[in-house]
């Protein structure tokens, strides 16, 4: 649009994930608004960090934190007004008020090929098959109008465009205030796949079975991208919407209104910024853009070989605390990683080539899942179903703990929670992240790919020698007595068998 390097670059919050448990005092006048000390964390450890009476989202408040940046740097530039969504309902009313009044028969005498640009724009996702499209190619300039016209709402695939466009500038935005962090973000997910090949050439299983080879070729070839990759696309989309708005304006040379030349070319400039972002990018599936344009929490591992972090995700990153950096996003990048090594049954029916490589001792995963869907019961549960998830959450966590433990060099203190230990710290650094209000509730509506938050954490810290330790738990504990066989997937200690599970 213009050149915003004027704009100051916003300053981020830090500590997204201490703040969540911070203020020991006030949350206990607060009946626990953050972390409940009524609950022993060897009893029921996710109610101790996210209570039931309690209003925590923390992935929401990234949301929050993120749109705010984004707003507040908008706000200190006018130029993004023009893809409001106020300004976007009122040229979808012009352009409907328009072609139902007849007006914009008179281009069809002077500029027939900005009428076929501006139709094409509105026509083209609306019109699918080739048929209608060759019949609308072969309209006059008049029929074309006509046709746009008897469409219900002749405006409907420009709002959807002008939305698309509006997301990818906002998450461009985002990104562009996060590039510390982005940077940050790629180094560690580095860090974390050595952390994972090192841990993989010392699996007894995937050294008896031949696979540490191609296993490791298959985490080598994973890619890291965030929408620093996407920047590109975005800049091409401002600069060939302001071209080509500037363009049509001046070939209508002041010949008809103002309010008919905004919105001819409106409709021509997002239709060109949209073709423009439809184009391939080298590091991003095609299949991927629609949720990367949206950049609300979006964090996942694709066809195995892509992880895409969003900008919510970004924010885990901005903490002094290496407590929250491992637990937290640290956790999270290392369970997409491990979504390329870990496999269930529909791998097998997929025929992927490394799944008959994986080890026959894995039912110790649906094993915790169902003791502690047992132990602390939400939703009915399905083990078999969430096992990659299960599985992958478990193995990154032990990886992501002996990163840690090795990270830490001084005591790590966190102001009013002084009797917190840097052990501690590491267990409340995962745990908040998974917080939302009435986690806790029953539900009949399972989610057929995750275990819920409430069980994944406490299956997580339950398997986990160190968090007991770490709490001093008591082998009655629920905390402890909720741990089904020792499961480890990875490393010097895994299980053993070596030929795929049956």
């Amino acid at each position: 649009f213009s050149d915003s390097s004027a704009v100051p670059e916003t300053v981020l919050p830090k500590n997204v994930v201490q703040n969540h448990i911070k203020k020991y005092e006030n949350s206990r006048k607060l009946n626990g608004f953050n972390v409940d000390y009524s609950v022993d964390p060897c009893d029921n450890f996710f109610a101790h960090v996210c209570p039931v009476t309690s209003e925590n989202h923390f992935m929401r408040s990234l949301v929050e934190i993120k749109n705010k940046i984004v707003d507040d740097y908008k706000a200190m530039n006018p130029m993004f007004d023009d893809f409001s969504y106020d300004k976007t309902s009122q040229t979808a009313d012009t352009i409907r008020q328009r072609l139902q009044s007849g007006e914009l028969r008179k281009l069809c005498v002077k500029k027939e090929k900005l009428v076929t640009l501006f139709t094409r724009h509105l026509l083209k996702f609306e019109v699918s098959d080739t048929e209608r499209m060759e019949r609308w190619k072969a309209l006059s300039c008049e029929g074309k109008l006509e046709m746009i016209k008897q469409f219900p709402d002749p405006a409907r695939k420009y709002k959807l465009s002008r939305y698309i466009l509006k997301e990818a500038i906002d998450a461009s935005i985002a990104n562009s205030q996060m590039k510390k962090l982005d940077g940050k973000v790629r180094k560690l997910f580095k860090k974390l796949k050595l952390a994972v090949l090192k841990q993989l050439r010392k699996t007894p299983w995937a050294i008896r079975n031949g696979a540490v080879e191609m296993y490791e070729s298959a985490l080598q070839n994973i890619n890291f991208t965030t929408f620093s990759n996407l920047q590109p696309s975005v800049q091409n989309l401002t600069s060939g919407f302001v071209k080509v708005r500037r363009e049509c304006v001046e070939s209508l040379n002041g010949e008809f209104s103002e309010e008919i030349e905004y919105g001819i070319c409106e409709v021509i400039a997002v239709g060109e910024g949209l073709r423009a972002l439809s184009k391939p990018i080298e590091s991003v599936y095609s299949s991927d853009m629609n949720d990367i344009l949206k950049d609300s929490l979006e964090m996942w591992n694709s066809q195995d070989n892509h992880v895409y972090v969003g900008n919510d995700f970004l924010l885990m990153a901005n903490t002094d605390y290496l407590s929250d950096l491992y637990g937290g996003i640290g956790f999270s990048l290392t369970h997409e990683i491990l979504h390329t090594l870990v496999f269930d049954y529909r791998d097998v029916l997929l025929n992927k080539t490394l799944a008959p490589f994986w080890t026959k001792d894995s039912k110790c995963v649906e094993e915790q899942t169902m003791k502690t869907c047992e132990t602390f019961p939400t939703v009915t549960c399905n083990s078999t179903l969430t096992f990659e998830e299960d599985a992958a959450d478990l193995a990154a966590y032990r990886i992501v703990w002996n990163v840690y433990q090795k990270e830490y060099g001084r005591k790590t203190v966190v102001p009013n929670y002084e009797s917190l230990d840097k052990k501690q710290l590491f267990f409340y650094g995962a745990a908040v992240v998974f917080c939302y209000p009435n986690a806790m509730n029953p539900t009949s509506v399972p989610d057929f790919d995750h275990s819920s938050s409430y069980q994944r954490i406490n299956s997580l810290m339950s398997q986990m020698e160190q968090f007991s330790d770490a709490f001093k738990c008591k082998p009655t504990d629920k905390m402890v007595m909720n741990r089904a066989r020792h499961c480890e997937l990875y490393g010097s200690n895994a299980q053993r068998k070596h030929s795929f599970r049956q």
